[in-house]
């Protein structure tokens, strides 16, 4: 199970951070921000237990207030 501030190793061999995580109709959806460079979002959902990334603006922009809130609620400083 993926939780918040795990580090992933993706396909590009860039390490992630999990910021933030959802669930959205009946799928589980993931905020990453690259370590090594904050401007490298990406944003992925579980499909059984790989990660696929999400391309859809539409979707991705429906869920940034999703992840922002959740992001919220955690404590970062432990």
């Amino acid at each position: 199970m993926i939780d918040i501030r795990d580090i992933l190793t993706l396909d590009d061999n860039n390490e992630y951070v999990v910021v933030s995580k959802i669930l959205y109709e009946d799928r589980i959806y993931y905020y990453l921000v690259d370590k090594k460079d904050n401007a490298n979002l990406k944003f992925c959902y579980e499909k059984g237990d790989n990660l696929v990334e999400l391309n859809d603006k539409v979707l991705v922009t429906k869920l940034l207030p999703l992840f922002l809130d959740a992001a919220k609620s955690v404590n970062f400083d432990d």
